[in-house]
């Protein structure tokens, strides 16, 4: 295997002169990019500010982190009873299970049979029980003094450390992005995390891949194996790199135009990550494995068993034609649909006319898994966020899918307190409603996807490359590599400084086609 050390990181892009939304905003409110802006370091520093990049970004995350706690705020205060769960769209699986799976009674709940199972994988089995213990000790500390309240605090002390989680997965996003840190606002403020994150731990696997990611930029496949390792064994959509990274490696037999890019994968590359991944897959889940079998096989047996679930195309066919198809037939369909699916990336990944990012390729698997999966639960969404934000991260189209997600986050709680409340029909949530908001979520995803591979059969529109020096774009038009863009030419429509004066320019470090 060859390592080639990391190229250092090309001059900070401000989004206000690659972004077409952003510039029409700034051009309204402050202006854009112009000559008393400080050009960066690799580091973000701008001169002696003490403001950088990664402080900002920071600071936004925060204030989005208060924000989640706000909008759960009814149930911190009222419990986690009842439908007004619904109603103020703040319902967690962490505080319900904390009592429905015995982790009131005692924190390694999950490792007995004598208990209630615990359907999730081994790390969350570990992780929630190891919270569980820490809760079960502050509350002993106190002298009782949570007593009922003690699902509360289990609740808030999950709750920070997925906040915790959120700052690591904002800034492996942006050492990811590379010249366009700026990037990794999409997820500090995401209202898809604000309003998922304290639902369960998906921000955890989530936070994994993203450091998984970018340790593969850096062409550290040991340690990007590891984080792989780690996010399968909290959920298993992050196993999805692999067949990004196997579709990398593929195109450089085959077509040999690979090597060289950042997303270059050879044998021996690989062979590194997926042996770090199964070692460190098998370190986590063999203990667990040796402790209950049982306890540790019921994920998979869960996974299998189970047939349609909320928000999923199943459940949507199921909806409008009041019967659907049996548990094992979804599973067989939601296979081969996942499977066809990935097929087709696969063939993208070959036959596109320049190499694609490995970004681009993981998101196309991930969002087909959800699309096709069983089952759709309203945190899923937070999968999708910082793949978009590394893959397509055109704020127009960001917030194009953040409002059909925020959409249906609302409709399928409304939803569920029209199934369990006792309302008179005019004071209902119409299904018709809810079955729309599944429909866009999914439409929503489906317009990501499309954009990405548009961005891939015809790289000169992907934002990415088109404002990264180091990348080499084909002719507008043709499928020939070669062609590198301009990074003095500014976007249509940026104003720039004037340079009568100064004999520079600062308005752009890159060409945007749109």
């Amino acid at each position: 295997m060859t390592r080639r050390p990391s190229p250092e990181p090309p001059a900070v892009v401000p989004l206000s002169t690659t972004d077409p939304l952003v510039r029409h905003l700034a051009d309204r409110w402050g202006g854009p990019a112009g000559e008393h802006l400080r050009a960066p370091d690799s580091t973000g520093r701008r001169g002696s500010s003490w403001w950088t990049i990664p402080r900002i970004l920071m600071l936004l995350t925060t204030v989005a982190i208060v924000l989640s706690v706000l909008s759960s705020q009814y149930c911190r205060l009222n419990g986690w009873g009842g439908v007004g769960v619904y109603h103020y769209g703040c319902y967690s699986d962490v505080a319900a299970l904390w009592g429905t799976r015995d982790f009131a009674q005692t924190p390694w709940a999950p490792f007995s049979e004598q208990h209630h199972t615990f359907e999730y994988p081994a790390l969350t089995m570990v992780f929630a029980s190891l919270v569980a213990a820490v809760t079960h000790a502050l509350d002993t500390l106190t002298g009782g003094y949570w007593g009922e309240r003690t699902g509360l605090l289990y609740w808030d002390l999950t709750f920070l450390l997925a906040a915790l989680a959120w700052m690591i997965l904002v800034l492996a996003t942006m050492k990811a992005a590379r010249h366009r840190p700026w990037d990794a606002v999409i997820v500090a403020v995401s209202p898809a995390i604000i309003f998922g994150i304290g639902i369960n731990w998906d921000i955890f696997p989530a936070a994994a891949l993203a450091l998984a990611v970018l340790f593969a930029q850096r062409r550290r496949w040991g340690l990007a194996g590891v984080m792989i390792g780690v996010g399968v064994s909290f959920k298993l959509y992050p196993l999805f790199m692999l067949g990004a990274l196997v579709t990398l490696a593929a195109r450089h037999y085959l077509r040999g135009d690979t090597e060289g890019t950042d997303d270059d994968v050879d044998l021996p590359a690989l062979g590194w990550f997926t042996g770090s991944m199964v070692l460190t897959w098998g370190v986590i889940n063999v203990p667990v494995m040796l402790i209950s079998f049982e306890s540790w096989a019921r994920f998979f047996e869960f996974s299998a068993e189970r047939g349609a679930g909320y928000s999923s195309i199943w459940h949507v066919w199921m909806t409008l034609g009041e019967t659907g198809p049996s548990a094992e037939t979804v599973s067989l369909w939601s296979f081969l649909l996942f499977a066809a699916a990935c097929v087709g990336v696969f063939a993208v990944g070959l036959s596109a006319p320049v190499p694609p990012r490995m970004v681009q390729l993981l998101l196309l698997i991930v969002a087909a898994f959800m699309v096709f999966n069983k089952v759709y639960s309203p945190q899923f969404m937070i999968w999708l966020v910082p793949l978009i934000a590394l893959a397509v991260p055109r704020v127009r189209d960001v917030v194009i899918w953040h409002a059909f997600q925020v959409l249906h986050f609302w409709a399928i709680w409304m939803h569920l307190a029209d199934i369990v409340g006792d309302y008179q029909p005019q004071h209902s949530f119409d299904p018709n409603l809810y079955v729309a908001a599944a429909i866009g979520h999914m439409a929503a995803t489906g317009y990501i996807c499309a954009i990405v591979v548009r961005d891939i059969y015809r790289p000169e529109h992907d934002v990415v490359r088109a404002t990264d020096p180091r990348t080499s774009l084909p002719p507008e038009g043709t499928g020939e590599a070669g062609s590198v863009p301009s990074t003095n030419t500014p976007p249509t429509g940026t104003r720039t400084a004037d340079t009568s004066s100064t004999g520079t320019s600062s308005a752009g470090t890159g060409k945007l086609r749109t």
